[in-house]
């Protein structure tokens, strides 16, 4: 495992920190006979917030004490730009392109129970390391090593690398951002993820804003206004 020991955020924000609770317990307890292991997170368009949602979402399913990874699926992007990759050597291009083994690309974070694997170096041909049985290859062993496992990938409105690897998973979640996403585009992704027969477990509305958040959710005040509880006390 790689030296590098990713300091990840924990947001502090506790309607937030209810929200992902509450995503967290949908994946853990769902209606499905199957228990699902592995999930794609991807986006209609780029800029949804996804990959905090991502690093979010394994915090608070790593607290409630299964064993994450979370992996860097977009392999396009420059290791440079990513929040979490600065500082790793190897990620998973390396592995997939059988430069290195599979613990060479892992890291371990601050959060206990959260392990991270880094998009790895530039590499010319992603989809083709996603199409690779390698890759699948990666799914059934890190399944069977981790109690969740949690793929960041590209939004599918750019490149197709997302919808691979929604295929090969048990369930894809479709993170959308209130105001920016349309549902012309929501449907257009829908219909391109059924054709690859993916089992899209739902959507995640992410960035609602704090006046839309306090409209349409009224437990906001719950966890806001908490001297509504002493002062009515006696009520």
């Amino acid at each position: 495992m790689q030296m590098k020991t990713f300091d990840v955020y924990d947001n502090a924000n506790q309607a937030v920190q209810e929200a992902y609770a509450m995503l967290t317990t949908n994946i853990l307890i769902n209606d499905s006979p199957e228990m699902y292991k592995t999930f794609a997170l991807t986006s209609c368009n780029p800029e949804e917030g996804k990959t905090s949602l991502a690093i979010s979402l394994a915090i608070m399913l790593a607290q409630s004490g299964g064993k994450v990874l979370l992996v860097d699926a977009d392999m396009r992007k420059p290791t440079a730009a990513k929040r979490l990759n600065k500082g790793s050597v190897f990620g998973l291009s390396d592995y997939l392109a059988e430069k290195v083994d599979l613990n060479d690309v892992l890291s371990e974070t601050n959060i206990t129970n959260f392990t991270y694997c880094a998009c790895g170096n530039d590499h010319r041909n992603p989809i083709g390391l996603l199409y690779s049985s390698r890759f699948e290859e990666l799914v059934n062993k890190v399944e069977n090593e981790y109690d969740i496992v949690l793929f960041d990938t590209p939004a599918l409105s750019s490149v197709a690398d997302g919808a691979i690897v929604a295929s090969k998973v048990d369930a894809t979640l479709l993170v959308v951002k209130m105001g920016l996403t349309t549902l012309t585009s929501l449907k257009r992704i829908k219909e391109q993820l059924e054709k690859l027969n993916v089992n899209i477990l739902g959507v995640v509305l992410n960035k609602v804003k704090k006046h839309d958040y306090t409209r349409y959710f009224g437990s906001y005040n719950y966890f806001f206004n908490s001297k509504r509880f002493f002062n009515n006390k006696n009520t």
